[in-house]
């Protein structure tokens, strides 16, 4: 017969059993791969692009080898870089990034776009040189055309809709520099960091937009809540992570491949790091 003592042993063992297990499973911190499939009339033969976004210099595996290992799994035509592959607060020299980085320019065409974290720091110029060392377009109101599987496809960037640079001795807007004109038939893809902001980006007239900053919402409850809290967005965002559809317009929100590498970081719960695949496919393919 159990003494009550044995009970409130057996309570507590079972009560950290359980808080350990939630543990494990809430914060696992194993990257996880989300595959989107948007179909479009522009294209006839599919076209694949990988999404990377807010890596903030953390590293999967010895070199990046895990990172790696699903790029090369995933094959893509075209890679995206969305922006804060370096922190702020921490990582001065972001080199666990530029390892990805270095290993992406020179294997694929591969397309950078800036991140509020490389602003904030300062060094952004240094930033985009590195990676445009590695063979990696910046862009930023700027894009450029290119051809995959006998498709053209335009690969734009920006990194405020309402922010502006010097071209040719005339401060033009970044999103109004890479605006086309209504009913275009090339299928064009925009990076722009700040997903909150898609009522901005809808002007430009684009297929897609690809977008990060959100973190999945830091915090989740799968089936439930998608995301607590995002910068930009405050508590309970709407676009905290996931596709989103906007009329004829797609919008992925990655989010994020950050993970916690200090005690005093915000945890991510339910909610692990991202790697995206979007796989643009023609009309009516199956």
């Amino acid at each position: 017969m159990l003494t009550k003592k044995m009970k409130k042993g057996i309570i507590a063992g079972c009560a950290l059993t359980a808080g350990i297990v939630f543990s494990v499973v809430a914060c696992d911190m194993s990257m996880t791969t989300a595959t989107y499939r948007l179909s479009t009339s522009k294209l006839q033969t599919p076209v694949r692009i990988v999404f990377i976004s807010d890596l903030h210099n953390s590293l999967f595996g010895k070199n990046q080898s895990e990172l790696i290992a699903e790029v090369e799994k995933a094959d893509p035509d075209i890679v995206v870089i969305g922006g804060d592959i370096a922190d702020k607060t921490q990582d001065y020299y972001p080199e666990n990034s530029y390892i990805l980085a270095e290993y992406l320019g020179k294997r694929y065409p591969c397309y950078y776009s800036m991140g509020n974290h490389e602003y904030s720091r300062g060094d952004s110029s240094l930033i985009k040189q590195r990676l445009q060392n590695y063979g990696i377009k910046v862009l930023q109101g700027s894009g450029e055309v290119l051809t995959v599987n006998n498709e053209e496809i335009e690969v734009c960037g920006i990194f405020d809709a309402n922010a502006y640079f010097e071209k040719d001795g005339e401060y033009v807007n970044e999103l109004q520099a890479v605006t086309a004109e209504e009913g275009t038939d090339r299928y064009r893809v925009l990076i722009a960091h700040f997903p909150e902001d898609v009522e901005e980006y809808l002007k430009g007239n684009f297929d897609l937009i690809l977008s990060g900053h959100a973190h999945g919402g830091q915090w989740r409850i799968p089936g439930i809540l998608n995301g607590l809290y995002a910068p930009g967005q405050g508590f309970f965002p709407k676009y905290a992570g996931g596709l989103y559809q906007h009329g004829d317009t797609w919008q992925i929100v990655s989010r994020g491949l950050w993970k916690p590498s200090t005690v005093i970081a915000i945890p991510r719960v339910f909610n692990r790091p991202e790697f995206v695949i979007a796989d643009i496919v023609p009309e009516g393919q199956k």
